[in-house]
């Protein structure tokens, strides 16, 4: 008997009435007739130096949520003193506590954060990048305050000791982080006296004994406003832009400082392998090759750099990463060139190995150089260049560029380091194939200026790097392994990545509220068609849900081996996929699959079907499999290794979901499966459940329609009724009830993960919740980071959990247990109320704009949007109104309603708190200090969840 079919056939006439509005928005078929500019696009930029040799950027566009700014300057930690590493770091630090114009320590981080807004830096090798977002309106007044740190800084000496302790804590939050260790292992291998040889981070050591007049002096030799580039991006127009960069920023000096030339002998030719074994924290296998290679910066119309790197990287058919797999040698790899200055850029292959690998990392290498010779050996990759070009000409017309902060820091960065006038289109310009610089680059590969890095548990070690105590050995590895790689061969079978199918050749625009089109026991379809973005993108998210009797112990963990497996059998087409354009991404969990895919619809249609022919047939080479069941379970094992917050999560969504797996947990079922336990299970997967999906974009209800139905009729799910359907369940808490966990880590931080009940979820309390997200976020970082200085991680935020609001409080530290952090939070929410009730009504309107500004903010993309309606449709049931009903509740916002709010998280009648606390290492509980339970397992089975 068939399935009875509900359809709403005046939302499908609805649906074609939209396109039919739409049908006389222009038509682009071939490329070649692209315009200069998205018909939805209303941004312009324009390019000044102002008189005091200071290079600006400006950005105008209507539609930005945040204005935001970013001055980069042209020094970094490669010019540090040699006796003082980490000086440029520091110094970035000291710039934030105070100007002569705005004394105050906190004056800068109170009124970025009062408006809605968020500021950082950063000290990277060449140059420090200074950055914030803010609220349109608050703009001028960030300018003012920001533009101080360029032209009057007090450099407090009183600072000097708590800031150092501040970046000697930024260090601790690394020193169990293998990205860290490694790097510094490997960099202490270039040459000695090359900057490149050095410890950018700083700690208390290198810092210790610091005098202001030594930071003072660097900033004044290297801060000079003919070495600087500003962004601005705003709302406001191009004129009011360039009249306030010339207002606020005209004063910095110009010292008219020289630009920094630096070495590019990195590592002199030797006729050996610079060889390196290195311990890990974690269980990790993998092999790294360092290579340096010429500038390239200057060649950003050609790219040759990113085009060698692109094709180390590659993971579709005839990739390196695909050999490397076939041989059963690799799971993994990651390539890139990179351009630490304008002298040298640096190539880094990393190969994630196979237990065979690792026995085998000779092989590896040599693969790599037989590769690197049929590079070298094969015609420039007109074909790749063409891809790239056309694929970066749509990206600039139709992908989104972000904003606030993101936008504008790179923005002033590319405005340094490139010619000013085409500072915006750097990432897009492919106009000057060049094939004699794709050559020198490849020549430059070679294994006498490698530094390769073995990294593995159990590799022998007689060595320890000075700054992360990282042990390691070292060697120089001459004779036949050096001879193979300096003169590769090529394997007959190793041939040439292929064009790739996913490049768009034509685009088409089409002519919202998302409207049901299919509602039927097994299947719910919504479905909106842009009439925003007018972008040839569609974005669709299916959510598979499945029965409550799948969620157990070793169905999660074969969701999890399925997830990978499937991955891993269709790298190499969903690879090309994304360098295409599209985006594809399946996680399977506890309640079902979500499948999303999106990017250009003349191709994201295709590949849906490519996927979704693939879900119920594992077909996979055994050593393959079990060379990814090894990467999960090493991932399993290491999850105890993790920085401590991240632990403490684990520890609270156990605690708080009825129905939840620890990695610990997992750890215990996930050596049992096989690939055939797999390729059984992935059928079943789909055997049963419902198919809820949203479909958003250039695409019409007919199209869409047909997607989401050839996905029911190819998958054959049974539907299942509603209540069968797996929920997540959570932890019911009584007023004035607290939970309290409590685990001894491994690690060396310490982190109290703090939650307390706000209010149910509701408009007006949604305004409550978020105007004390935004009220409490400068004064808990500025007491508990900068005064008290616990830790490098700060956080305080609320957020909804299904139909509840809640307060979070997150603290990571090296140098205090847990408990102790928990003393000082409490200590700091009891001053909470007197701080709002003493809150000036000019900051609470302050505030309460911010909020508005923050609701007000436009999905960024099609993608995006497709989410946010996903999420609309089936999570919050049809609640299309949700903003809207928050905004007309925060405009009728009083100061009472968040007091009241504030009353039921802090009285002890009313709060209901969970609370991790985990402990490091080498950090013990006080007397006193106990856990709500022995066994959370027996606990949970007395608890509520609803």
């Amino acid at each position: 008997m068939s399935m009875l079919r509900i359809r709403n056939p005046l939302a499908l006439l609805s649906a074609f009435a939209f396109i039919a509005v739409y049908l006389l928005q222009p038509v682009f078929g071939s490329l070649d007739d692209l315009p200069e500019k998205a018909s939805t696009d209303r941004s312009e930029y324009r390019h000044l130096v102002l008189d005091n040799g200071l290079r600006v950027i400006l950005l105008s566009d209507p539609d930005l949520n945040k204005s935001s700014a970013s001055m980069a300057i042209d020094v970094g930690s490669l010019s540090d003193p040699k006796e003082r590493q980490g000086t440029a770091h520091f110094l970035e630090h000291m710039l934030f506590l105070g100007t002569e114009k705005y004394p105050g320590e906190g004056d800068y981080g109170n009124y970025i954060r009062s408006h809605g807004g968020f500021s950082n830096a950063y000290t990277a090798g060449d140059h420090t990048n200074y950055h914030f977002e803010i609220n349109h309106d608050a703009f001028d007044g960030a300018l003012d305050r920001f533009a101080q740190f360029f032209i009057a800084p007090l450099f407090t000496e009183e600072f000097t000791e708590r800031e150092m302790n501040a970046v000697d804590s930024e260090n601790e939050k690394n020193l169990e982080n293998d990205l860290y260790r490694i790097d510094r292992v490997q960099r202490s291998y270039f040459n000695e006296d090359h900057p490149e040889n050095h410890f950018s981070t700083g700690n208390h050591a290198t810092l210790e004994g610091i005098r202001r007049a030594e930071f003072v002096g660097f900033y004044q030799k290297y801060y000079s406003a003919n070495r600087m580039a500003l962004a601005l991006t705003g709302a406001v127009g191009l004129d009011e832009l360039e009249t306030i960069a010339r207002t606020h920023f005209s004063p910095i000096e110009n010292r008219d400082e020289p630009p920094i030339v630096y070495s590019s002998r990195l590592l002199d030719p030797e006729p050996f392998v610079r060889f390196l074994q290195i311990e890990p924290i974690k269980d990790l296998r993998q092999l790294t090759m360092d290579f340096p290679l010429p500038a390239t910066r200057r060649l950003y119309e050609s790219k040759p750099a990113r085009i060698v790197g692109f094709i180390f990287a590659y993971e579709g058919a005839g990739s390196l990463l695909s050999i490397l797999k076939e041989a059963g040698l690799a799971t993994g790899l990651g390539a890139g060139a990179y351009e630490p200055t304008a002298e040298y850029s640096i190539l880094s292959i990393t190969v994630e190995l196979t237990p065979e690998g690792l026995e085998r990392w000779e092989d590896v290498m040599k693969t790599v150089f037989s590769y690197v010779e049929l590079m070298r050996t094969s015609p420039f990759p007109d074909f790749i260049f063409n891809e790239r070009a056309t694929l970066a000409r749509l990206d600039e017309l139709y992908k989104n560029k972000g904003e606030g902060n993101a936008r504008s820091t790179s923005l002033a960065t590319d405005a340094l380091h490139y010619p000013l006038e085409v500072a915006e289109r750097i990432p897009y310009l492919y106009t000057k194939p060049d094939p004699d610089a794709y050559s020198a680059i490849l020549d430059a590969i070679r294994p006498g200026t490698m530094i390769a890095a073995l990294v593995a548990k159990g590799v022998p070690t007689d060595r320890k790097e000075q700054y992360y105590e990282t042990d390691y050995s070292y060697s120089e590895i001459s004779g036949e392994l050096y001879d193979a790689l300096a003169s590769p061969t090529i394997d007959p079978e190793m041939v040439f990545i292929q064009p790739n199918p996913f490049v768009p050749t034509k685009v088409e625009l089409l002519a919202e509220r998302p409207i049901k089109l299919i509602d039927e026991p097994g299947l719910t379809l919504y479905y909106s068609q842009d009439t925003e973005f007018e972008r040839p993108v569609v974005a669709t998210v299916i959510k598979i849900r499945q029965p409550t009797r799948a969620a157990t112990l070793r169905t999660a963990v074969l969701k999890s081996f399925y997830q990978a497996t499937l991955n891993e059998m269709i790298n190499e087409v969903t690879y090309a996929a994304s360098e295409a354009g599209l985006n594809y991404s399946l996680i399977a969990s506890l309640d079902g699959v979500t499948l999303k895919i999106s990017g250009y619809n003349e191709s994201a249609d295709r590949l849906m079907r490519f996927v979704v022919e693939k879900l119920t047939r594992i077909d996979l080479p055994r050593e393959r499999f079990e060379a990814i069941k090894d990467r999960m379970i090493r991932d399993l094992v290491n999850a105890d290794r993790l920085d401590a917050y991240r632990q403490a999560r684990e520890t609270k969504r156990k605690v708080l979901r009825k129905v939840y797996f620890t990695p610990a947990e997992q750890l215990t079922t996930a050596g049992s499966i096989t690939l055939g336990d797999v390729q059984a299970f992935a059928p079943s997967l789909f055997s049963e459940g419902k198919i809820e999906a949203l479909v958003h974009g250039n695409v019409t209800a007919e199209e869409a329609v047909a997607s989401i139905e050839y996905v029911r009729d190819s998958l054959g799910i049974r539907s299942v009724s509603p209540d069968e359907l797996f929920e997540i369940e959570l932890l019911s808490q009584e007023p004035g009830e607290v939970v309290t966990s409590i685990d001894r880590l491994k690690v060396n931080n310490s982190c109290l993960w703090s939650e307390y009940y706000l209010a149910p979820d509701s408009p007006a309390n949604r305004a409550a919740s978020l105007f004390i997200n935004n009220f409490m976020e400068e004064p808990f970082y500025t007491e508990m980071r900068t005064r008290q200085q616990l830790g490098y991680i700060v956080w305080s935020f609320t957020f909804p959990q299904e139909d509840e609001l809640f307060g979070g409080f997150i603290i990571q530290s090296a140098d205090y247990p847990a408990d102790e952090i928990q003393n000082r939070v409490r200590a700091f929410l009891k001053t909470v109320p007197d701080l709002l009730a003493d809150l000036p009504d000019e900051d609470f309107a302050s505030i309460v704009a911010g909020v508005r500004a923050q609701i007000e903010e436009k999905d960024k993309s099609i993608a995006e949007r497709a989410s946010r309606y996903f999420l609309r449709a089936y999570e919050y049931e049809e609640d299309w109104e949700r903003r809207r009903n928050t905004l007309q509740a925060l405009d009728n916002l009083t100061r009472e309603q968040v007091e009241e709010a504030l009353g039921r998280m802090l009285s002890p009648e009313t709060s209901r708190i969970r609370t991790v606390l985990a402990f490091a290492r080498q950090h013990e509980p006080v007397a006193g200090t106990t856990a709500s339970y022995e066994d959370v397992e027996t606990w949970k089975a007395e608890q509520r969840f609803d």
